[in-house]
């Protein structure tokens, strides 16, 4: 595969937005038509935080990663961590380890950033997330409920 990685650029929108659109529904994803949308892809592009992985010229995945502060309240190692969200792969490209490229790409970028650590809060009725992040060295480091939803906290940390 002709794999890429970069910064989504404002011409990506419609396509970002359909991956959203298309993951609605599978098991334990818990978008909606209202989250997420246009508006939080372009919020993610104007901050630099919304990434793109591409085969040829499909984007065949999406993550977001930058400071958003949502998670801000919960305890964390990490002293200069940043979050993690809205990581996507297209269905008729999952369980071929695209969310595992995806992640580790992110994850390189975010060490180029000076970040000293990734944290996330993941659903706990998704496996396929809760699959990836385990595989991937992420620690389960605790709990919590937020937007009326039951979800582990993940980490990881860098190495210095």
């Amino acid at each position: 595969m002709d794999y890429t990685f970069s910064l989504a650029v404002s011409s990506d929108i419609s396509k970002i937005v359909n991956i959203y659109r298309g993951l609605i529904g599978t098991p334990g994803c818990t978008w909606n038509t209202e989250y997420p949308n246009v508006v939080t892809a372009e919020s993610d592009i104007s901050s630099k935080s919304l990434y793109v992985l591409k085969n040829r010229e499909e984007i065949i995945a999406v993550v977001s990663a930058g400071s958003f502060g949502e998670l801000d309240h919960l305890k964390w190692k990490p002293k200069n961590p940043c979050e993690l969200a809205r990581i996507g792969v297209i269905t008729s490209m999952q369980k071929q380890g695209v969310g595992t490229i995806a992640l580790k790409k992110v994850i390189a970028a975010m060490k180029e950033k000076n970040y000293d650590g990734i944290r996330m809060i993941v659903s706990k009725s998704n496996p396929a997330a809760l699959a990836l992040y385990d595989k991937n060295g992420f620690d389960m480091c605790g709990e919590t409920f937020m937007y009326n939803i039951d979800f582990y906290c993940y980490q990881i940390l860098f190495e210095p």
